[in-house]
């Protein structure tokens, strides 16, 4: 999800920067952005593993079922708390969201108030150049996953001394 939201962003105009290293004869380019992607990669792969470390799961052929719905819904559980983070301000910084929440006030005038006031107090961070909302959205994703998968975590251990 994180290499899909780079694609978009460098398709839609942010540069995609590299810096030249060289070792001994050989010189070659590392691209910038895909260094938060490795990061963001290195942070759900550790979350996973956390995760996985906590529920025991040790050959797929003999998990149980409820097991089985255990990883799904911890894997499901991240994913969407990550892909939420990622692209939440990507969602709430476009024009059709708030043309909706303006069409959601109308209908419901018990919003219009909250909608307003939301709007004002997210302008500044909609107004964010593309780079910083990429840096902030990524860390803010990647802490998710980290506080998913401490929260899968303590509640697998809590279930295993219940038992």
């Amino acid at each position: 999800m994180d290499y899909v939201l780079l694609n978009y962003l460098i398709s839609h105009g942010l540069e995609a920067k590299s810096y030249a290293i060289q070792i001994g004869s050989y010189q070659f380019s590392l691209p910038l952005l895909s260094l938060t992607f490795v990061g963001v990669v290195i942070v759900a792969i550790a979350a996973w593993r956390h995760m996985s470390g906590t529920m025991s799961i040790s050959v797929l052929k003999e998990m149980s079922q409820l097991e089985t719905i255990r990883t799904v819904r911890a894997a499901g559980l991240a994913l969407f708390f990550f892909s939420a983070l990622l692209f939440g301000p990507y969602i709430i910084g476009a024009s059709g969201f708030w043309t909706q929440m303006a069409s959601l006030s109308r209908v419901i005038p018990q919003l219009a108030g909250l909608l307003e006031s939301s709007f004002s107090t997210l302008r500044p961070v909609m107004a964010l150049d593309a780079l910083t909302k990429l840096a902030v959205s990524q860390n803010i994703a990647a802490a998710a996953l980290v506080a998913v998968s401490g929260a899968v975590g303590y509640v697998q251990r809590r279930i295993r001394r219940i038992r």
